[in-house]
């Protein structure tokens, strides 16, 4: 075996002895997967967040549900068609079609996206009804309150199935774990707080106060889902370990420590600690900032997970990345 040969079968198998850091779903085409995840987090977390204010502020629910219902229907989607080899074919992903769907997360997630956009459509067209006073009866108020439930429901498990689909990934040990569907779930609860906060200031509803209270809890429960998730997945496995120290301190850490550290948490929780310390609201500017940097830590949390995947090798023994 003269050299050169020798080097391409030494490449050719070094995922087999050397944990290799995934990029399927981070680099070149892999980014659409990062950016449809994005979407979904910010489109379902909002929705969901609209269903909780509908009665109290039925106008702010209703915008924001339908900014929402966009964020899936026009970015989620077609970014995930476009990643796939054959996006036309995607109707294949659908029962009684296919059997995917038993086997396949991404085509659950087609699937789960699916139902949840037709359900919210009729949720949202009923919203508007009661949202604008249009004559409704008693009728109109009680099929909003089912297809709330239905859309509600669904909305949930579209926002998860991204995390339960990495989280079935037991070659990545990093993402191997049942804490990072909730990870992402409360974390796009919280950043759909933010949003709603944005969208009230448009429609003038009075709820940046109650959306500050409640985005309090889920910043600090997410910092705290997060630390328990790192700390987990250091002493999880070697390969894990090394996804930490990616992350934390290696060539992702400015992601992590400025992303969703510093913008996606601390920013935010600070301005709204001081709004709740001076009894104040805060101004204007500084509402908009913290949505932005809610907006931010949002886009850098999925990126920074998906960015230190680190496959592991067949054998056992896992040398440095």
């Amino acid at each position: 075996m003269n050299a050169r040969t020798a080097r391409q079968w030494m490449v050719t198998h070094e995922w087999m002895v050397k944990p290799m850091a995934q990029a399927e779903w981070i680099e070149g085409k892999g980014l659409l997967v990062w950016l449809a995840e994005v979407f979904s987090a910010l489109g379902t977390g909002l929705y969901l967040v609209s269903i909780f204010f509908s009665q109290s502020y039925p106008k702010a629910a209703f915008w924001g549900g339908i900014l929402g219902w966009i964020g899936i229907a026009i970015f989620k989607l077609p970014l995930h068609f476009l990643y796939l080899g054959k996006p036309w074919r995607f109707w294949r992903a659908f029962p009684p079609v296919s059997n995917a769907w038993k086997t396949s997360w991404f085509a659950r997630g087609i699937v789960f996206t699916m139902i949840f956009l037709g359900f919210a459509a009729i949720q949202l067209i009923l919203q508007g009804l009661i949202a604008y006073d249009v004559e409704t009866g008693s009728g109109i108020e009680a099929a909003n309150w089912i297809f709330m439930v239905l859309a509600g429901i669904s909305c949930v498990v579209t926002s998860v199935y991204c995390g339960f689909a990495m989280s079935y990934c037991k070659s990545v040990p990093f993402w191997n774990t049942g804490l990072l569907p909730f990870v992402f779930l409360i974390m796009g609860i919280a950043d759909g707080m933010a949003l709603i906060m944005g969208v009230g200031m448009v429609t003038g509803d009075d709820l940046i106060q109650r959306a500050e209270s409640i985005t309090r809890i889920l910043l600090i429960t997410n910092a705290f889902l997060i630390i328990v998730y790192l700390v987990n997945a250091n002493y999880q496995s070697t390969v894990a370990e090394l996804s930490v120290k990616a992350l934390v301190r290696g060539h992702v850490a400015w992601v992590f420590w400025l992303g969703i550290v510093l913008l996606g948490i601390i920013v935010p929780l600070v301005i709204s600690v001081v709004s709740y310390f001076t009894e104040q609201e805060a101004s204007t500017g500084l509402l908009i900032f913290a949505i932005v940097c809610h907006t931010i830590g949002a886009f850098s949390l999925k990126y920074g997970v998906l960015k230190v995947g680190i496959y592991r090798p067949l054998l056992p023994k896992a040398h440095a990345y």
